[in-house]
């Protein structure tokens, strides 16, 4: 006896064989697309800037969290440095990994 497929609300089973190629190609696209990225020559540039970018960002924050952060632009800067820290972190996070 089969176990009952799980149904959603278009009466079509979810984790069908269907969905399973799906979710196989999308895959195969993503570790082609991140092959590819590898290959390029600015690669290597990139990820070691983000690295070191990632590493050296945090320390602009001590001057702002030291003297309390108290404007609307203090707070922008902040935030703003936070998102540069995490699009770095991206950037950098394959660097150096051999």
């Amino acid at each position: 006896m089969s176990e009952p497929s799980l149904q959603n609300e278009n009466n079509s089973a979810i984790g069908s064989p269907a969905d399973a190629g799906e979710a196989t190609a999308g895959r195969h696209k993503l570790a082609a697309l991140f092959d590819r990225y590898h290959e390029h020559a600015l690669t290597t540039p990139v990820e070691a800037v983000g690295f070191w970018a990632a590493v050296a960002l945090p320390f602009l924050y001590l001057p702002l969290l030291a003297t309390g952060i108290s404007s609307e632009a203090e707070l922008v800067t902040f935030l703003g440095l936070l998102a540069l820290n995490v699009a770095a972190l991206l950037a950098g996070h394959g660097y150096n990994r051999d």
